[in-house]
């Protein structure tokens, strides 16, 4: 049986995982994938030396055995790594979405080799014409490691649900921001304290804006709708809200109702158009979300003849996001393809409408103070733009702050952006600050 040779380019977290389970389970793959004996033949890093010892790798397989090489180095290792006809597929885990990654993509499939990627950014920006670019090349791009770490998601929408429709999916799709709101959660720990203690223990970069102003979220997302709608990534635009404005207050209040909050991705279908959106919602006790803590990943899928479906996982780490890497290789080293991002959705286009359309439960926190009136205030302003008060829950103090907490019927948001208006017409001193947060059940 022929070598399956391949070149990985970054040699980071998930470059260093995949690798090393590529030289650990070396002997077992082979037998997956259909006798191909799977070989790394080279690694391309800056930091040859030190990744070598941080994963316990052979430096024989890394582009040089020096402690560091010049990105000009880096360069010309990868146009060799281009030009060898010995090397059937390169796995890229450097990251980003710059221009210099997109064009990278496009010369692996241009030299006629398959390419693996854990990279959801690159792939939500450039995604439709890297998969375009690898038809032309006939040549597959393996993405399992893109979407949500080590859970097997992409293969199991794509091959799992052949006999079904989904009608919506919805989920915690990143750790970094999980880890901070179950410290906000469960020690009542302010948003600064939580994001720190995640840095500090490797949860968090040091540059966290994509975690926790929902980028990263909305990337993966994007990369779900695609397969499951067919509304390609590149043309996608919803609403994204991170976690940076959820406040101890916000949890005391949920804290109340016995419910917690997390960070949501969310689609859902309804007729041909698709809601979706990430942003922070209430999840109550009864909902299996509300104890998925730390870093874990946890989605679901609720399909029309099949019912809910819950898958659970890690969502980063070395390992585990590069035992999802190994997986697209294996795949392509026995069958010589793999499903491409446009091949799941079937024919069927649908379009995204507006998320503050989308009739949703919302809690309503208005930071007011505590004067006669202000309830009253409230519920008529509320009432009047036709929307139902399901609950007025017990108000929470907080430092100076009195904070009301209104649990309302569904509606759409933009009809709590009219009653907020109505409220500050009829009592312009009476909000101080507000916010809604949907409800899902």
């Amino acid at each position: 049986m022929k070598t399956f040779n391949i070149a990985i380019i970054g040699c980071g977290n998930v470059g260093g995982g995949t690798a090393k389970i590529l030289q650990e389970a070396a002997r077992e793959l082979k037998k997956r994938a259909g006798g191909k004996e799977i070989k790394i033949k080279k690694i391309i890093t800056l930091h040859p030396r030190r990744q070598a010892g941080r994963y316990g790798l052979p430096i024989e397989l890394f582009c040089s055995c020096k402690e560091e090489i010049s990105a000009l180095q880096s360069d010309a290792f990868i146009k060799e790594a281009l030009k060898d006809p010995e090397i059937d597929l390169i796995i890229e885990t450097i990251g980003g979405s710059s221009g210099r990654i997109h064009n990278l993509h496009k010369s692996i499939l241009k030299s006629g080799k398959h390419l693996v990627t854990a990279n959801k950014a690159v792939l939500a920006k450039h995604g439709s014409s890297i998969f375009d670019y690898a038809k032309k090349q006939k040549k597959s791009v393996g993405f399992e490691g893109a979407v949500c770490g080590a859970i097997p998601l992409i293969k199991v929408v794509q091959d799992s649900f052949t006999g079904d429709l989904i009608n919506s999916v919805a989920g915690i799709v990143n750790g970094t921001s999980n880890f901070i709101l179950s410290r906000m959660s469960d020690k009542g720990a302010g948003f600064g304290e939580a994001l720190k203690l995640a840095q500090k223990l490797g949860y968090a970069e040091l540059d966290p804006s994509m975690d926790i102003n929902g980028t990263d979220a909305a990337n993966k997302l994007k990369i779900l709708i695609q397969l499951i709608y067919g509304i390609p990534a590149t043309e996608q635009g919803f609403e994204v809200k991170g976690i940076t404005n959820v406040s101890k207050e916000d949890f005391m209040v949920a804290k109340s109702l016995n419910s917690t909050i997390k960070l949501i991705a969310f689609a859902k279908k309804e007729g041909g158009k698709v809601y979706a959106c990430v942003q922070p919602a209430v999840i109550s006790k009864q909902d299996y979300l509300y104890n998925v803590n730390g870093a874990t990943n946890a989605i679901k899928l609720d399909a029309k003849y099949s019912g809910g479906h819950l898958f659970v996982g890690q969502g980063a780490g070395s390992i585990e996001t590069g035992s999802a890497v190994v997986s697209d290789v294996v795949f392509i080293a026995k069958h010589g393809y793999i499903k491409d991002i446009t091949q799941s959705a079937g024919p069927v286009k649908h379009s995204l409408a507006d998320f503050n359309l989308y009739p949703a439960s919302y809690l309503l926190i208005i930071k007011t103070k505590d004067t006669p009136g202000v309830i009253g205030a409230v519920g008529t302003a509320i009432g009047d733009v036709g929307v139902n008060i399901e609950n007025v829950a017990q108000s929470i103090i907080s430092g100076d702050g009195w904070y009301l907490p209104v649990e309302v019927s569904k509606c759409a948001a933009k009809q709590l952006d009219k009653a907020v208006a109505l409220i500050k017409k009829r009592k312009p001193k009476l909000i101080e600050e507000y916010k809604y947060i949907p409800i899902f059940k």
